[in-house]
Parts: C-alpha cells; sequence; structure tokens
C-alpha cells in the first residue's frame, strides 16, 4: 500500500487557491484598466452623464459575490443645493450582487473627475476592492 504525503497534498491545494487569486486579481485588474479608459472619454467634467461601469463575475465556488461591478455615477439629483460643487463631484463605486439578489455597495471615492481617475491609478484600490468583496460575501451569508 503506497502512502500519501499530505504535505505535498497541502502544496498543489495552497498553489491551486494562489493561482485561482491571482486570476481574480487579474480580472480585477483589467475591471479597473477598462474602467479608467471609458471614464476618460465618457465621464464629463462638469454637469449629468450616463453612469460609466465595468462588470465581473467571479468564477470563485466559495463566493457568493455573483456579480462585481465597478463604476462612476454622478451624485445623485436629492444632494443638489445641499452639496458644494455638486455639478462636479462624482462616485467611484462598488456594487456587489448576491445570489438571491441582494446587493451591496460601497462609495470608494468622491471627487472631480480628476480625482476619481486618480482614484482608479491607486495601487492600493486592487486590495481595497478585494478587501470590500470580503465584506460583501459576509454581509451575503448573512442575508
Amino acid at each position: 500500500m503506497e502512502r500519501i504525503n499530505s504535505a505535498k497534498l497541502n502544496k498543489i491545494h495552497q498553489t491551486g487557491a494562489k493561482v485561482k487569486m491571482e486570476k481574480f486579481e487579474n480580472k480585477i485588474s483589467a475591471m479597473i484598466k477598462n474602467l479608467k479608459t471609458r471614464a476618460e472619454r465618457e465621464v464629463c467634467e462638469y454637469g449629468s452623464f450616463k453612469i460609466v461601469k465595468e462588470n465581473l463575475k467571479p468564477q470563485n465556488k466559495e463566493s457568493l459575490v455573483q456579480e462585481l461591478t465597478l463604476q462612476v455615477t454622478p451624485l445623485p439629483s436629492i444632494l443638489k443645493g445641499e452639496v458644494e460643487n455638486f455639478e462636479k463631484l462624482r462616485y467611484l463605486e462598488l456594487v456587489g450582487e448576491g445570489p438571491k439578489g441582494q446587493t451591496s455597495s460601497v462609495i470608494l471615492k468622491r471627487g472631480t473627475k480628476d480625482d476619481i481617475l486618480e482614484k482608479l491609478d491607486d495601487k492600493e484600490l486592487m486590495s481595497k476592492i478585494q478587501e470590500k468583496v470580503d465584506d460583501f460575501n459576509i454581509s451575503f451569508r448573512e442575508d
């Protein structure tokens, strides 16, 4: 009878998880890059505009997040008159959709078009998104 080396099995399992994480990081990186390119073109400096967004479907079986959306949106019209520079401000928002149709969102940045583009270049944005995806998973598990 052949003995199975458990250390070798664990190494294979850890390597598989690492590869999945790298693939997910590559998808997030592409989503950020695509949104930045589109935001440069489609988001105006002043006034209203159509929401610019990029979607990602995580293919991790353990994840409860069915779809992830990174988007640049104008401020809600209800804030008009209450927020200084309303016409120039935008949101960079991350939205997660759960398996039962529930959604969770977080505003990653509020600022001008240039502020949003700068945030999309931020090296810490990737880890922030991954952190928020973990938070989304926790909230979807509780629902």
